[in-house]
């Protein structure tokens, strides 16, 4: 017999209700078919395995992960599969499914896992587009935009967040797939599980790495940042310093004293705006000697 893999996008009752009588579908499943569902979970019943795994696709526009699912009712030969939304992995599995027809070619192997294949090929290049905007925050970051990669890094690291909250269970679930499937389905299905672990076991490592290069990337980022606002503190400290003196100055020469010193000469105040800036100007070269400024 040969396999085949039935896809239905954001079905109707009457959708669910005629693929329930196809297929013998348990009803109770066949409810949750009708929404999406919040956990990733695999459930068993006659003939048939459930599974729900939740997707997450980086959206190039928003910068930011959106979560989107997939639920599959998996027999011994067929794949039925009902998402939510437009999935590009999957458009491409039909197109791969298209070209194999028309080559009279069938696939040796069962539909999940050739749909699961392009899946995880799809989040592998979503996350070399992640490593490369995060290159892009580096070279901004020692470009001098530190300021503004803040909110960058943050962002990043939120998105590798959900990532890891949406795949990290899917260990789970493949495993808990795995054990069913041994009784139902036999051991050639079982093996082709075990391809797909190792791809998520890729993935998950990527990601991990990912993250370390996020927090690197945030510590120099505050060290470059933390550097800098040292840098502008301990300016303006050294530019308040020089003007103590012509405070200084101005408040000796404006006592009202009897025996003021140089007051009532001519060009008085000449001399001593030439004291206050004398001393200014001994003063600047010294923190420049000391490389203070």
């Amino acid at each position: 017999m040969d396999k085949a893999w039935v896809d239905v996008s954001s079905p109707t009752k009457e959708e669910v209700d005629s693929l329930m009588l196809s297929y013998n579908i348990d009803p109770s499943i066949a409810r949750d078919l009708l929404a999406p569902t919040p956990k990733q979970e695999v459930l068993s019943s006659d003939g048939f395995v459930y599974m729900v795994l939740h997707i997450p696709v980086f959206s190039h526009s928003k910068y930011e992960v959106i979560e989107q699912e997939i639920d599959c009712v998996i027999t011994s030969e067929n794949l039925i599969t009902v998402r939510y939304d437009s999935i590009d992995a999957l458009h491409y599995f039909a197109k791969q499914i298209e070209v194999e027809e028309i080559l009279n070619k069938t696939s040796v192997t069962h539909p999940l896992f050739g749909m699961t294949k392009e899946i995880y090929k799809f989040l592998f290049d979503e996350i070399s587009f992640m490593d490369g905007y995060l290159r892009e925050i580096e070279q901004k970051i020692f470009a001098g935009q530190e300021k503004e990669m803040v909110f960058a890094i943050s962002g990043a690291s939120r998105n590798l967040l959900s990532f890891r909250r949406m795949l990290g269970p899917q260990m789970l679930v493949w495993q808990s797939l795995k054990d069913e499937a041994h009784e139902k389905f036999g051991q050639e299905f079982v093996s082709g599980i075990h391809p797909i672990i190792s791809e998520l076991n890729r993935i998950m490592k990527s990601v991990d790495g990912l993250s370390e290069m996020i927090n690197e990337l945030r510590e120099t980022n505050n060290s470059l940042l933390s550097t800098k606002q040292n840098e502008i503190v301990q300016t303006l400290t050294i530019l308040a310093f020089i003007t103590v003196p012509f405070a200084i100055i101005s408040q000796i020469f404006g006592m009202a004293t009897l025996s003021t010193p140089l007051i009532g000469l001519r060009y008085d105040f000449w001399i001593v705006m030439g004291i206050m800036l004398l001393t200014a100007l001994i003063m600047y070269a010294y923190f420049r000697l000391k490389k203070w400024l």
